[in-house]
């Protein structure tokens, strides 16, 4: 009878237990007086840790910036590195101007964190670098700007 009892108030008190929710979507943006920048990021519903898409805009405000990035799109082929866990969320994002002979490299490096696993909020630093490639494909480049800048990054259900 005992046992019979056990089982029935676990079967009564496991609708009450709800999983942690997994992150679906991440929304980041900064502005600044050197960018603008808004991007999203959809994660696979069965693996987390899965990026389904990569997606924003940015412009770069500085006077030094080349045309192609004063408004550009952020696209998935864009993302050189992505990593989030429980409390970390970095990317790292290249983008080239003018399309098929770029002359221009942009670099977005973003580190975020929060304070618990179940915080809604990532906030951190962005580090931005604007490069005009060398002539002849060397792997040299001039820094035209650098810039380093809050970002904050919200979780979206």
């Amino acid at each position: 009878m005992a046992r019979k009892t056990i089982v029935i108030a676990l079967l009564l008190l496991c609708p009450t237990v709800t999983p942690a929710a997994a992150i679906e979507r991440i929304y980041c943006a900064t502005s600044d007086s050197v960018i603008d920048m808004s991007l999203e990021s959809g994660f696979s519903s069965k693996d987390q840790e899965k990026l389904v898409h990569f997606r924003g805009m940015a412009g770069v405000k500085d006077k030094a910036a080349p045309t192609g990035f004063r408004r550009f799109q952020i696209r998935s082929d864009m993302l050189r590195q992505y990593w989030i866990d429980d409390r970390d969320l970095r990317f790292s994002i290249h983008a080239f101007a003018p399309e098929g002979k770029p002359l221009y490299r942009v670099t977005m490096s973003m580190l975020t964190d929060r304070n618990s696993d179940t915080a809604m909020r990532f906030k951190g630093r962005y580090d931005l670098k604007v490069e005009k490639l060398a002539a002849g494909g060397s792997a040299s480049a001039e820094t035209v700007i650098a810039h380093k800048g809050d970002i904050f990054c919200d979780v979206k259900r």
